[in-house]
C-alpha cells in the first residue's frame, strides 16, 4: 500500500495534491479560516504566544485521554485536582520555547517537504490506498484537531527531532554507571522468613478510661461522621407525557413511509478494487481483460494481492466517487469491470458478491414505530413544559409545591453521602441512576436553585438541597464499643512489632532462625531469588527494601504486602548480577539512557524559558478553564 501511494505522489495527482497542500498551510500562515483562533493570549515566550484556543483545544484532548484511560466522565473539579490544566499549560510553553530556539538556529521545514509527509501517512488513505482528503479530515476530528494545529504539531514534532538528533540524542552514558545500574538491578536475594500474625499476642485485655480518652483524642479522624445531606428531586421522563398518546394506523403508515430510510438495509457489495500506477499496467490489464482472464491472474500481472485490493463490503454511500459507485452497483455479481479513470488515477472492479437491499413491513415495525413517535412528541411536550417547572422555579416555588401543582411525583433523599450512601448503609437508587447529580448537590447551598440536570436517559431532573449536615467527630459514648476494639487491635500492633524487633536483634547477635521460629506456629520459609523490583502480598516494597539494605546472613522486620501481618526475614544468600548478561544490560541501558536523555531535554527546557523569558496570564488562564467547565 506504501508503494502505491508512493507512486502517486510521484505522478500528476500526486504534484497536485502536494500543490494543494502547500497552498493551505500558506493560507494556514496568514490567516486561520477554519477554526478562528483568537488573539486572546494565555502566555508568552519571547515573541511565541499561547492562544486560548489552542489550549483548550489541548485540554479537550487530554482530557478525553484520561477518561479513556479511566473508563469514566471526569468532572471539573477532579481535572483541576489532577492538574490538568498546568500540565497542558507547561507542555505548550516547553513547546513554544524550543520553536523560539529553533527559529533563532535557522532550523525548519518546507510546506513542500510536510506535504508530501501527510500525503505518505498511511493512516490518512483511502480505499485505494492513496491520500484521501475526507479520510484526512475524518481522522483529525476523531482525535480531536484541527487542520492548523496538526500542520502546526507535525512542524513542531519534525523541528524538535532535528534539534534531538543533533544534541541529546547523542549523549551517552559512562560504560561505569551502566554496570553499577546493572549490578543494582539484577542483584538477587535470598530470604528466610516467618509470618507473624495477630494471634501469636496475647489478649490485651481493656483499656482504662484515660487509655481510651488518650486513643480517642489520638485517632479522632477514625471516628469522623462523614458530611451528609437531604435533597428533594424532580424527575421529568418522557414516559410520563407518553402514556396517553394514541395514534391511528393511518398516521403511522404515513409517518413509515417518511422515515422509510431507517426501517432499509441497503444493498452491500464484496468489492475488489484494482489501482493501476501507469499506462504499462492499464495496457496489460486491459489486455487479460479482453481475454477473460480472472481475476486473480489479472491482480497478479501488476505485482498485487487480495489485500491491496479488497474492499470489503461497502454500500453506495462508501465509496467516494460518485462515478465508481454508480458503475460498482450496475454490474452483476462475478463481473469484472474495464480499466475505469477514477478521481485518483485508474482502477479494474470487481464484484464478488451481493446482499439486496431488505426492508421491514410495516407490521414489523409498527409497534416500535409507535412507541418512537410517543417518545418523540413526549420530548416535545417535555421540553415545553421545562419552561413552565423554571417559570416556577424563577418565582421561588418550591419544588414540592410543583410537584403538587402538577401531579408530579417529588423524590426525597434523606441523609446521603457524597457516594450516595444513606443512613441504613444502602446506596440511594436513584442517585445511583444520576450520579454526577450528587455532586451538584455537594457544590450547592440550602434552597439554591440547581440548574436543570438532563440525564443520559433523556430524562429532565430538578434538584434543591433542603437539609445539610456538616460532617463532624462522633461523641466517645456513641463510638465507645468501636474504640475499644480499635484500641485493642491498635495494643496488639505495638506488641507486634516489639516481638518482630526482639527476634531481628536476636538473630543479628547471632541467634539461628530456626531456633528464633521453633515456638512459633507457622513454619520458617526460604523465598525464591529475587530483585529488588519484587512486590506481591508476601513481600511488600517496604519488605525487599529493607532485605536489600542489610548484610549477607543479617535480619529485618517489615509489613507483609496485603495484610496486618509482619515479616521477619534474613537475607541467607546475595547473588550478584551476571555481568555477561548482555539482553538485561541493553535492556537497563536503554531505559536509563532514555530517563538520562529526557533530564537533559528538561534542564534544556528550563534553561530556554530562562533566555527567552516566560509571561503567563493567570487571569486569561483561569477563565479559559472556566469556560471548559461551562462546557
Amino acid at each position: 500500500m506504501l508503494d502505491i501511494m508512493r507512486k502517486s505522489v510521484n505522478g500528476f495527482v500526486g504534484i497536485l495534491l502536494i500543490a494543494l497542500l502547500v497552498v493551505a498551510f500558506g493560507l494556514w500562515g496568514i490567516a486561520d479560516t477554519f477554526t478562528g483562533f483568537s488573539n486572546s493570549l494565555l502566555a508568552k515566550v519571547g515573541d511565541e504566544e499561547i492562544e486560548r484556543v489552542e489550549f483548550q483545544l489541548r485540554y479537550l484532548q487530554q482530557l478525553q485521554a484520561i477518561e479513556q484511560q479511566f473508563g469514566t466522565t471526569v468532572s471539573p473539579d477532579q481535572a483541576r485536582g489532577l492538574g490538568l490544566d498546568r500540565e497542558v499549560l507547561r507542555n505548550m510553553i516547553g513547546s513554544a520555547a524550543l520553536r523560539a530556539a529553533a527559529i533563532d538556529l535557522g532550523l525548519g521545514q518546507s510546506d513542500e517537504a510536510l506535504a508530501a509527509e501527510i500525503i505518505a501517512d498511511p493512516n490518512f488513505a483511502g480505499p485505494n490506498g492513496k491520500f484521501d482528503e475526507p479520510t484526512f479530515r475524518a481522522v483529525l476530528q476523531r482525535n480531536g484537531l484541527s487542520e492548523k494545529l496538526y500542520v502546526k504539531d507535525q512542524r513542531d514534532f519534525n523541528i524538535r527531532d532535528q534539534m534531538s538528533k543533533a544534541s541529546y540524542e547523542r549523549a551517552i552514558m559512562p560504560a561505569m554507571m551502566s554496570e553499577k545500574l546493572f549490578s543494582h538491578f539484577l542483584e538477587r536475594r535470598i530470604a528466610k522468613y516467618l509470618i507473624l500474625t495477630l494471634d501469636s499476642i496475647d489478649d490485651v485485655g481493656e483499656p482504662t478510661e484515660e487509655e481510651l480518652e488518650s486513643f480517642y483524642e489520638q485517632a479522632k479522624l477514625r471516628f469522623t461522621q462523614a458530611e451528609r445531606r437531604s435533597a428533594d428531586l424532580l424527575v421529568l421522563t418522557a414516559e410520563r407525557f407518553s402514556e396517553n398518546m394514541t395514534f391511528s394506523d393511518e398516521e403511522l403508515r404515513v409517518e413509515y413511509e417518511q422515515s422509510i430510510d431507517l426501517f432499509t438495509q441497503p444493498e452491500e457489495r464484496a468489492i475488489d478494487q484494482l489501482v493501476l500506477a501507469d499506462d504499462i499496467e492499464i495496457a496489460k490489464v486491459s489486455s487479460l481483460i479482453a481475454q477473460n482472464k480472472p481475476f486473480v491472474e489479472i491482480v497478479s500481472a501488476v505485482g498485487q494481492d487480495f489485500d491491496n485490493t479488497d474492499l470489503g463490503w461497502v454500500k453506495v454511500s462508501d465509496i467516494i466517487s460518485a462515478e465508481l459507485s454508480k458503475k460498482a452497483f450496475a454490474m452483476d455479481k462475478g463481473e469484472i469491470s474495464n480499466v475505469i479513470e477514477g478521481p485518483l488515477g485508474a482502477v479494474v472492479l470487481r464484484v464478488r458478491d451481493i446482499k439486496p437491499e431488505v426492508v421491514q413491513s410495516f407490521e414489523a415495525v409498527a409497534d416500535n414505530l409507535r412507541q418512537a413517535i410517543s417518545l418523540d412528541r413526549a420530548l416535545e411536550d417535555m421540553v415545553a413544559f421545562s419552561e413552565t417547572v423554571e417559570d416556577n422555579r424563577a418565582a421561588g416555588v418550591s419544588l414540592q409545591e410543583i410537584g403538587q401543582r402538577f401531579d408530579l411525583a417529588v423524590v426525597s433523599v434523606e441523609q446521603f453521602t457524597r457516594d450516595g450512601t444513606l443512613e441504613n448503609g444502602k446506596s440511594s437508587e436513584i442517585l445511583q441512576r444520576y450520579p454526577s447529580l450528587t455532586e451538584s448537590l455537594y457544590g450547592a447551598v440550602i434552597g439554591e436553585d440547581i440548574a436543570m440536570f438532563e440525564a443520559p436517559d433523556g430524562s429532565f431532573v430538578w434538584a434543591q438541597v433542603k437539609d445539610i449536615q456538616p460532617s463532624q467527630v462522633q461523641p466517645l459514648a456513641a463510638v465507645r464499643q468501636d474504640a475499644i476494639a480499635q484500641w485493642k487491635v491498635a495494643e496488639q500492633a505495638k506488641l507486634l512489632e516489639a516481638m518482630a524487633e526482639h527476634l531481628v536483634s536476636q538473630g543479628n547477635s547471632g541467634v539461628d532462625f530456626d531456633t528464633l521460629a521453633k515456638d512459633f506456629p507457622r513454619r520458617a520459609l526460604t523465598s525464591e531469588p529475587m530483585t529488588r523490583q519484587v512486590s506481591n502480598e508476601t513481600f511488600s516494597e517496604q519488605a525487599v527494601e529493607k532485605l536489600f539494605a542489610v548484610e549477607k546472613s543479617k535480619f529485618a522486620w517489615a509489613p507483609v504486602g496485603f495484610g496486618s501481618e509482619l515479616l521477619v526475614m534474613q537475607a541467607v544468600d546475595v547473588i550478584d548480577a551476571e555481568l555477561k548478561d548482555g539482553e538485561a544490560k541493553d535492556l537497563i541501558y536503554g531505559g536509563e539512557l532514555r530517563k538520562y536523555r529526557a533530564d537533559l531535554v528538561n534542564q534544556f527546557i528550563q534553561s530556554l524559558r530562562s533566555t527567552y523569558g516566560v509571561k503567563v496570564y493567570d487571569s486569561a488562564v483561569q477563565q479559559a478553564v472556566n469556560q471548559m467547565a461551562a462546557r
